[in-house]
């Protein structure tokens, strides 16, 4: 609810940045994520063919359900060896041994050399994924203060309400939803 995602998207779809990668790859990772799901989506969205459809003259676009984490992998940190990637991996979980598949990922399996050129963003609400992948850089959005949070409020709240007394009417409580929210962007 600080704005991960959002800040997120935006770099995303900025233009300079466009301008600057050859593929851009957005990954929605779950609380019960599966690499290979992962792996089979960064594939698909940068359009590469599998080893099997590569051998077989499957179609392109599709991941076949044959190939293993490691084949997977493999065509992965060839895909980030031959163009310059970002890959953005939206809310991270660090739960049910996540953490160790995360570390195998981003340390072992990516030599830097090869994928210096590329560009891993991730999001997370979990500090100890952050430690685990030895993070290069680590922004952390803040909550808002009260004046900040009123604003943003207000703007969305009171939009289409032009008249002062009724404003006026409904700033209490407008406030006293604003304390409940604790900051949050999102709920605000």
């Amino acid at each position: 609810g600080v704005g991960k995602t959002t800040i997120s998207k935006k770099i995303f779809n900025d233009t300079v940045v466009r301008d600057h990668f050859n593929q851009k790859i957005w990954v929605s990772v779950s609380s019960s994520f599966r690499m290979e799901v992962i792996l089979r989506s960064i594939l698909e969205q940068s359009g590469e063919k599998s080893v099997e459809q590569s051998q077989e003259g499957g179609q392109s676009g599709q991941i076949s359900a044959v190939a293993d984490q490691s084949q997977l992998l493999h065509k992965v940190i060839s895909l980030l060896k031959e163009k310059t990637c970002l890959i953005i991996f939206d809310d991270i979980w660090g739960e049910k041994g996540g953490l160790d598949l995360w570390k195998k990922f981003f340390s072992s399996d990516l030599p830097e050399s090869d994928c210096k050129r590329s560009c891993f963003i991730i999001t997370t609400r979990n500090k100890d994924v952050t430690s685990a992948i030895t993070a290069d850089e680590i922004h952390q959005p803040s909550f808002l203060d009260d004046e900040k949070s009123w604003l943003l409020f207000s703007k969305h709240a009171f939009r289409k309400i032009q008249e002062q007394s009724l404003r006026e009417k409904f700033e209490e409580v407008g406030k006293l939803i604003v304390s409940k929210c604790g900051g949050l962007p999102l709920a605000l």
